[in-house]
């Protein structure tokens, strides 16, 4: 029985490093990206919330964060 639960912390251990890498087209860091656009496009305007939304799509995401950031704001 010690065997078998030295066992399962082994694993949640393992499991829980694994969590700790950051995701480079994770919505936090795309929020992050585009907010540091505000002067393109300001918080209160209606294309920053259609653009969040758009963000939540995982391929439009890595599209975004992938493009030249001279261009993003077109």
């Amino acid at each position: 029985m010690e065997k078998l639960c030295n066992a399962a912390k082994n694993m949640s251990q393992a499991t829980s490093s694994l969590t700790h890498v950051i995701d480079p087209y994770s919505i936090p860091q795309a929020i992050k990206v585009f907010d540091s656009m505000s002067e393109e496009v300001p918080e209160t305007s209606p294309l920053y919330f259609l653009s969040l939304r758009l963000l939540l799509n995982k391929d439009k995401r890595i599209m975004f964060l992938s493009i030249n950031p001279k261009i993003r704001a077109l």
